[in-house]
């Protein structure tokens, strides 16, 4: 899974990117900003490239962040005493 938060222009432009994100069927999880024109979204990696590239050609992109999830909670079981459970008990 990756996560990026892309920052936009105008109001109109975050509008129209939120719409084409939270639309889409592979999208996990997205937020609205509107005070930063920011939005924020989860999917799988090729999923979220083709989006983030799609509102990047779309214009008003002023930023873009992208971070790979290293560990799936649904692909691994939490193990009692594993620093991963420790991590998701907080």
């Amino acid at each position: 899974m990756r996560v990026y938060v892309l920052r936009l222009e105008r109001a109109r432009n975050l509008a129209w990117a939120f719409e084409v994100i939270s639309n889409a069927r592979e999208v996990a999880s997205c937020t609205f900003e509107p005070r930063l024109h920011q939005v924020r979204f989860v999917a799988p990696a090729c999923e979220a490239d083709a989006l983030a590239e799609r509102i990047y050609l779309d214009g008003g992109l002023l930023w873009c962040s992208r971070h790979d999830l290293a560990w799936n909670p649904l692909s691994e079981p939490i193990r009692q005493g594993s620093a991963k459970s420790t991590a998701f008990r907080r």
